[in-house]
């Protein structure tokens, strides 16, 4: 954002802060925005009654109107939207992560941010990110805004309170609990760039349930059109795969007394003739200055019915994406004060996007001989080479139950239990498996990941009178825990090596040693079919018997059944949270956990907190403690062979777990767990019922954060090793990732929330203002040099993987929202997400960086209550066609054009219509 910009946004502030301070506020406002602060919390206290503003530690609440206001049919956006502090990308091409979306909270993935359901825990979603933080987290897009009546944002460490994961902070997710009414809601919205479209259906239903209780039900069904954001495909080096192709008139065959042939299309290969009669004899790889084509099919193959869009063959955007999510939520009072609760989710979405294009100079297009002897060309098949598309079916499943109440002596107790699963399902279509031939398929079933957890948690409180202002409130309570990650094996023509994995598979050469050893009685030559071949020489070097394809589903291999595997844990854990005011103006509080996992050992966490009623307008509060996360499964276990295309030629990539040969050749250990110290200071101030302001300083130092290695080259010797100890495609692997807790860092930022509300002449104004600022420093990194005599260091993470933490993201974020509502019934909503500056670093070389100017996105929306069971809105986000900028020049690739790497979103403006139908 230029220096313009930055004024313009705050004269904007404020102006519209010093405007609403100034207006009449003869009657306090009961805009939903400030009454959040006064809402019971569950996180952050174990204590009953608190709210967000009397609480310890920062906690936000967004409220229905709240999630209302942003139109989004994916969680993720919608808590980016109202939360500065966390951010989430739109990956066009990433693998899993196309799928299921990793976000971050102050700098730190997913994994660190534990998620809860109505306070309990909830699962993992089935994808290891397996690249960068190697983030392994609950997946936020499976649960429908419309299921909830608020949301919780602990924007502090918790691990003390609640386990493994909560570093960052907590998310707690409350359902609608309502026995009567519901509503249907219809939005339809389309990009203005793409014109691509999407809609959005959601239902919610309260049922009473026997007089005492409720069920109610929520779903949502949405389904959005792919973007492309992108231009024409051009590498360098490659004919561009424009329409307006190379042609003209060649001499072929080099031949003069044959005629000039009308040639079209890329120059990939060589046609090789007998110099004396002319007559065809093999086809090479490589350019000899000659189109390839006597046809246009290269040309006329440009336009794939399978991308439409144009004859871009490379797609840059958004997937295809199709969701199903649904919660039911469900409570029954007992007598003597018990309740009997539950709830259940299902979710299942399907989307599927764009590889890199596969130009027909690609390694996984070469011509191959058969066993017939005649040639086989896979651009027969694939004319102008092929895009694969990577296909993701996402199903996530849960239940959760109990019973709570209270004993006779005024201890209450929580008993539940639940379940929950998450599964993966990988297709990968339009694409080969070279090794295979001619007989390879196009569609593949690569195989699925399964993350599963179930729990058992008994939790108890008890309030003692210590002589305090308040009695002394006594949590305490024990949790079992299993977990499980399972690779499952994808078909077997997805990971097999066919014949032509190996050169010359039908031994249609015989060397002299293969003579000497009594092979076709004992003759030296070339014995393909045909009289162009000579039985007395070998082979011409270039012919396709030569040729290698590449092994499995090019784009995603299959798991194989070697690397199919079941990992399973369990833990214990045992907490004590004691919390009490100390005085009418001091309340303090202290909690210790001690957790036990039967993989690595365990861990104790301890937290202090304390507020300090200072005036009646001001409260200073502060915590302190330790945290920890332990590897997930999925962490530990994972495996993954890929295939890319790149300009320098295709490359093999596997990720292993860090036990594993293939890891430990290149130095890797077993995975720990994380550990963090923390501590938070803030202030509150609520000078009156109108306007509310929280300011908090949060420091966190991460000791062994779990991060995903760089590559490491697989060279002749290394290669020699890896097929010494049987690992699975050694013979094409290219490089080799893991795990690793080769990183310690430090976080420490600056959060500012401030709400003013004011009834004055021309109806009701609710203001918010949020603020993030957010800086990471990498404060060690092993060196894994074990030369004594070098003094050159070896690291597991590289300068680029160091610089893009500490600079990759925006260190600072914003969000001004302004929601009006005049006396007819009509009201608006202005929103303004400001995204600083960042800088990006070349993944290959640290030296090249760009500095990423940052922008301010504007939402604006128009509602119309047209009658009680009736609304309508009017809207639009983005509107001002804000975006990341260009991509760097030396990062050109494959027609894209914006920075797609970018946590600013980069799809353009985006309107939409909605209508909401309510009933009692």
């Amino acid at each position: 954002m230029n220096k313009n910009q930055t004024k313009a946004w705050f004269s904007l502030t404020t102006s519209i802060f010093a405007v609403a301070a100034l207006a009449p506020c003869n009657a306090i406002a009961q805009q939903e925005v400030v009454k959040t602060v006064e809402e019971i919390v569950v996180v952050g206290t174990r204590r009953q009654g608190r709210t967000a503003i009397e609480t310890a530690v920062p906690v936000d609440v967004f409220n229905r109107q709240a999630l209302d206001s942003v139109s989004s049919d994916d969680m993720l956006d919608i808590i980016r939207t109202l939360v500065p502090s966390f951010q989430v990308q739109r990956f066009p091409i990433n693998d899993g992560a196309t799928f299921v979306r990793p976000p971050t909270l102050r700098g730190m993935s997913a994994d660190k941010i534990l998620v809860l359901v109505n306070g309990k825990r909830r699962h993992r979603s089935a994808l290891v990110q397996l690249s960068g933080d190697g983030v392994h987290g609950p997946d936020l897009a499976t649960i429908p805004s419309i299921a909830l009546r608020s949301v919780e944002v602990l924007r502090d460490g918790a691990s003390a309170m609640y386990g493994s994961d909560a570093i960052a902070g907590v998310f707690n997710f409350n359902l609608r609990d309502s026995a009567e009414g519901g509503e249907v809601r219809l939005q339809t919205g389309m990009y203005t760039e793409g014109n691509e479209s999407g809609y959005l259906l959601s239902f919610n239903q309260g049922l009473s349930l026997g007089g005492n209780g409720f069920i109610n039900i929520s779903a949502e069904l949405s389904d959005n059109e792919p973007t492309s954001r992108g231009t024409f495909y051009t590498a360098g080096g490659f004919t561009p795969v424009e329409a307006a192709q190379v042609s003209g008139f060649f001499d072929h065959d080099m031949n003069p007394a044959t005629p000039d042939q009308q040639r079209f299309g890329p120059d990939a290969l060589t046609e090789i003739y007998d110099p004396l009669s002319g007559e065809f004899i093999t086809l090479g790889r490589g350019s000899d200055g000659i189109p390839d084509d006597i046809d246009t099919r290269y040309a006329d193959n440009l336009q794939s019915a399978d991308l439409s869009d144009g004859q871009l063959v490379q797609i840059w955007g958004a997937p295809d994406r199709k969701a199903f999510n649904s919660f039911i939520n469900a409570g029954l009072e007992l007598e003597g004060g018990r309740e009997l609760y539950g709830w259940m989710n299902y979710s299942q979405s399907d989307s599927n996007g764009s590889f890199f294009h596969r130009t027909p100079r690609d390694a996984s297009i070469v011509p191959l001989r058969t066993e017939t002897g005649e040639i086989y060309n896979p651009r027969d098949r694939y004319p102008a080479g092929f895009t694969p598309r990577f296909a993701g079916e996402v199903i996530d499943v849960g239940v959760t139950g109990g019973i709570r109440g209270e004993f006779g002596n005024g201890m209450s107790y929580d008993f539940s239990g639940r379940w929950g699963e998450s599964t993966l399902k990988y297709t990968i279509y339009n694409t080969l498996n070279p090794s295979l031939g001619p007989e390879t398929p196009t569609s593949f079933r690569p195989g699925d990941v399964v993350s599963d957890e179930a729990a058992f948690n008994a939790d108890f409180a008890l309030p003692v009178d210590v002589g305090f202002a308040s009695d002394l409130n006594v949590a305490f309570g024990v949790e079992y825990r299993d977990e499980g990650y399972k690779l499952v094996e994808g078909d077997p023509k997805s990971y097999e090596a066919g014949p032509y994995a190996f050169p010359d598979p039908f031994n249609f050469e015989i060397d002299a040693d293969e003579a000497a050893a009594g092979q076709n009685g004992g003759s030296v030559g070339c014995f393909i079919p045909g009289p162009q071949f000579d039985p007395a020489s070998l082979c011409h070097p270039d012919d396709p018997i030569h040729n290698v394809g590449l092994v499995g589903s090019n784009g995603f291999p299959g798991y194989r059944p070697e690397h199919t595997s079941t990992y399973a844990r369990d833990s214990w854990a045992g907490y004590v949270d004691l919390e009490a005011d100390i005085t009418d103006r001091f309340m303090a509080s202290v909690a210790g956990r001690y957790e036990d996992f039967s993989d690595f050992g365990s861990n104790f966490s301890w937290r202090l907190a304390a507020r300090l009623q200072a005036t009646e307008v001001l409260t200073l509060r502060g915590s302190a403690g330790t945290g920890f996360r332990a590897p997930t499964p999925g962490q530990i276990s994972s495996i993954k062979v890929s295939t890319g295309a790149f300009q320098s030629g295709p490359i093999t990539r596997g990720l292993f777990p860090p036990q594993d040969p293939a890891s430990q050749i290149f130095g890797a250990v077993p995975l720990r767990d994380e550990t963090s110290t923390q501590f938070t200071l803030g202030l509150a101030l609520q000078p009156s019922d109108a306007f509310t302001m929280t300011l908090d300083y949060y420091f966190i130092a991460l000791d062994n954060r779990i991060w995903v290695s760089s590559n490491f080259d697989v060279g002749p010797a290394e290669r020699a090793q890896l097929i010494a100890l049987g690992v699975p495609g050694a013979e094409q692997l290219t490089t080799v990732r893991f795990f690793t807790n080769d990183l310690d860092t430090e976080t420490q930022g600056i959060d500012l929330v401030a709400h003013y509300n004011i009834d004055w002449n021309a109806g009701n104004t609710g203001l918010s203002l949020a603020v993030n600022v957010n800086d990471t420093e990498v404060t060690r990194r092993t060196n894994r040099q074990t030369d004594p005599t070098n003094p050159d260091p070896v690291y597991f993470l590289s300068d680029s993987d160091v610089f893009r933490i500490e600079n990759g993201d925006p260190d600072f974020r914003a969000n001004l929202t302004a929601m009006h509502s005049w006396t007819n019934n009509v009201s608006a909503t202005l929103r303004g997400n400001w995204y600083g500056d960042y800088t990006f670093v070349s993944p290959r070389n640290v030296s090249q960086v760009q500095d990423m100017s940052g922008d301010v996105y504007w939402d604006l929306d128009l509602t119309w209550v047209v009658s009680d069971a009736l609304s309508v809105t009017l809207g639009g986000n983005n509107i001002f066609d804000a975006g990341p900028d260009q991509q760097p020049s030396w990062f050109t690739c494959c027609g894209i054009t914006v920075h797609e790497q970018s946590v600013m979103d980069w799809q353009g403006p985006y309107y939409y219509v909605r209508g909401v139908l309510r009933w009692n």
